[in-house]
């Protein structure tokens, strides 16, 4: 009897964290639809400023191509991971030690994906609509536009 009641607990337990899985996943996806806009850009790394919240920062670039002169669109929740603006663009999202100043991106946000090619590294990652109120923040006092 004392391992049935175990059993039933575990078992809801697994239920409840798929159920909330799921959950989370389709509400990412579903915040993530604004991001089949067609914006691609390429450029260099300028700068790299990182928050002390997860590794959460920002890459300036020098924008060396872009198929949109500006991009700097409001969300209602969130704010897009990129800004463009002339021949300047912040990419905000997790940076890891192998980036570098001087590193090429692209950024192919209908895939919502990144690539980085550096000196030493050739690799890619995932963009996706900040939510986070901390790293908002972070942005908003550290961005080049002001």
């Amino acid at each position: 009897m004392k391992y049935l009641r175990f059993i039933i607990m575990f078992i809801v337990f697994v239920g409840m964290v798929m159920y909330l899985k799921k959950t989370g996943t389709e509400e990412y996806v579903e915040k993530n639809k604004v991001l089949k806009n067609g914006v691609v850009l390429e450029g260099t790394i300028t700068d790299i400023k990182i928050s002390r919240n997860h590794s959460f920062g920002i890459l300036t670039l020098s924008v060396n191509n872009s198929n949109v002169k500006d991009f700097s669109k409001k969300l209602k929740e969130g704010i897009y991971p990129y800004r463009i603006k002339d021949k300047q663009a912040e990419i905000y999202l997790p940076i890891f030690a192998e980036r570098q100043i001087g590193d090429s991106v692209k950024l192919i946000s209908d895939k919502e994906i990144i690539y980085y090619k550096g000196v030493k590294t050739k690799d890619e990652g995932e963009v996706y609509v900040i939510t986070n109120s901390t790293d908002i923040n972070f942005v908003k006092e550290n961005t080049i536009f002001k």
